[in-house]
């Protein structure tokens, strides 16, 4: 009997190992495409002025990629007549993952 609850205690442990050594990396392009008019932006803000229209925010399952969300926030950016969409994070809510960003006009068009 003690022998095995050891057993089982050692195969909890190292099924806890396994599962946690793994890891996932997820890329998502954020250079415009030839046909893509949307301009993206994480972390540093467009040179030219701008004016702020919408927060965007796509949600998806728990199988959608950072691209495919971002493609979505592409999309209704344009259909917003965006130029760009600025401060985009990726986050989760639960275990379903989000995109978000603000949706800009530029000035000088």
């Amino acid at each position: 009997m003690k022998n095995n609850k050891l057993k089982n205690i050692l195969f909890g442990l190292m099924l806890i190992a396994t599962i946690s050594s793994c890891t996932t990396t997820r890329v998502a392009t954020l250079t415009k495409g030839e046909n893509e008019t949307i301009e993206l932006f994480t972390t540093k803000l467009p040179d030219r002025k701008y004016v702020e229209i919408s927060y965007i925010q796509t949600d998806g399952g728990i199988f959608h990629t950072p691209q495919q969300l971002l493609n979505g926030l592409k999309k209704k950016a344009t259909e917003l007549k965006a130029d760009a969409v600025i401060n985009i994070k990726y986050d989760f809510q639960a275990w379903y993952p989000i995109i978000s960003g603000t949706a800009i006009k530029y000035n000088d068009k």
